[in-house]
């Protein structure tokens, strides 16, 4: 097995729709070895063949205290509900948003030796992680699915505090349609392809703990980290204010 290098942001295959794997054969094998390598030395839970530069539909994953396992041709055959989230990516490290996404996520897959399983209306970091991992194989990045510039900030930064402008309470009074806060969409779970995992020093300390620094992580050593802090930046500025209603 090998720790392969991490595309990140700006890198064009990042915005590549990934190929079909037509014959599940030991270089498949291989990759997926690799990348369960390669997630794990990031600290990840998930990984996308085009993150490590090959345009095939393989992706890892590991739940904590699970065994890592890849999904070859995954295809997401059912959503249901939605919820608020917040997410990070390997591919964009050091930097955090929120999106949506469903709520249960039902998908089909063949594992490494090519036989078909199908996981069932998965919940949690789990509907969320596939979710995040077949984005990468059309292409997709978390940062594509922000709504305004509040949902995505760096690590180690306070996001900017606002009043949800986006709800009309007068309207709602009006029309005795008043939303509980229970009731309104929650963050409801934190999904980070990096996790940023904390020494003893840390977490006995009370101070803020410092971000984990990437370019220290083998999967970064080619990476342009201020490349691609400029490149967020960028799209944090282009993405638009809240809306008042």
């Amino acid at each position: 097995m090998a720790i392969l290098p991490v595309r990140v942001l700006p890198d064009p295959i990042l915005k590549k729709e990934a190929r079909p794997v037509e014959v599940v054969d030991d270089a498949i094998r291989k990759l997926a070895a690799d990348m369960i390598e390669t997630m794990q030395s990031g600290y990840g839970v998930g990984l996308a063949a085009p993150q490590v530069g090959i345009l095939r539909r393989v992706i890892t994953l590991q739940m904590p205290g699970d065994e890592p396992f890849a999904m070859i041709n995954p295809i997401i055959t059912n959503r249901d509900g939605e919820r608020i989230v917040r997410e990070g990516c390997l591919s964009v490290p050091g930097w955090t948003g929120i999106v949506k996404r469903a709520i249960t996520v039902t998908a089909n897959y063949l594992d490494t030796e090519g036989e078909g399983y199908t996981i069932d209306s998965a919940t949690e970091l789990l509907a969320q992680a596939i979710e995040h991992e077949v984005d990468h194989l059309n292409g997709i990045v978390f940062t594509d699915h922000l709504q305004a510039h509040i949902d995505l900030w760096k690590a180690g930064e306070e996001p900017e505090p606002h009043v949800h402008p986006e709800i009309d309470f007068e309207r709602e009074a009006a029309n005795d349609e008043v939303v509980s806060d229970e009731d309104r969409p929650q963050i409801e779970g934190e999904f980070f392809e990096a996790d940023e995992a904390l020494t003893d020093e840390e977490f006995e300390s009370d101070d803020e703990p410092e971000p984990i620094v990437h370019a220290d992580l083998a999967i970064y050593q080619q990476a342009d980290l201020d490349l691609l802090d400029m490149e967020v930046r960028r799209l944090r500025s282009q993405l638009p204010e809240l809306e008042m209603s």
